[in-house]
């Protein structure tokens, strides 16, 4: 007997599958080919923002055929983008948590900025953030701006809790966490127009240099 399967609110439609257990086992395979979307439409954002950023292209990235991208993200191009902008924040706010919490501030500066160079790594033309693309998408979808802004403010918290645990008044703490912030996403910018990662390179210094001051005056 051939089955429809549903499975944690995911339409699988199977031909041939006669037993629940069938269906589990092409359920992890099914799910590998949204991920391998969204870390496609992740890359393809950072490095050519959400105009540019054509469905053939995101299929292509993640080995994926063209058609499974209506299966997995019925509203298209948008619901993509947005769940990819949605899911590479989380994922930068995971690695800035764990980076607090076993390295310390000043070494978490040094990996925000790292992380987004070691992706690119011999092209620093190719140089930027999904997050931001998405920002800059604004006037297309304001759901994208929502998720650029739902993004920036999580990776902002952890570095905004962890100076005030070092003593750093909670306005202060709040401010020098959107400064690294906005410092690295406009970092970014610059290294990608110049095809150099020295501007990155620099303002991870100012950014650690600004950090010793702001804790020297809270001692």
């Amino acid at each position: 007997m051939t089955l429809v399967i549903h499975l944690g609110g995911d339409y699988t439609m199977s031909v041939g599958i006669t037993r629940i257990a069938d269906a589990e086992a092409i359920e992890p395979k099914r799910r590998d080919g949204r991920e391998r979307l969204l870390n496609g439409a992740r890359k393809l954002l950072a490095e050519k923002g959400y105009a540019g950023m054509e469905l053939r292209d995101v299929a292509e990235v993640g080995d994926a055929p063209r058609g499974s991208i209506y299966h997995h993200f019925p509203g298209g191009k948008i619901q993509l983008a947005v769940e990819a902008t949605a899911r590479e924040g989380a994922e930068v706010q995971t690695a800035i948590e764990r980076s607090l919490e076993e390295r310390g501030l000043a070494a978490t500066l040094a990996m925000f900025g790292e992380m987004f160079a070691r992706r690119v790594k011999d092209h620093p033309e190719r140089l930027g953030c999904p997050v931001a693309a998405a920002a800059l998408a604004r006037p297309e979808d304001p759901a994208l701006a929502a998720a650029a802004t739902a993004a920036f403010a999580s990776w902002e918290g952890p570095i905004a809790a962890a100076l005030r645990d070092e003593g750093v008044g909670e306005q202060d703490a709040a401010a020098f966490a959107g400064l690294v912030v906005s410092t690295i996403e406009g970092a970014l910018i610059r290294a990608r127009a110049a095809a150099d990662r020295a501007p990155l390179d620099s303002a991870v210094i100012g950014l650690e240099r600004a950090l010793d001051s702001l804790l020297a005056s809270t001692s």
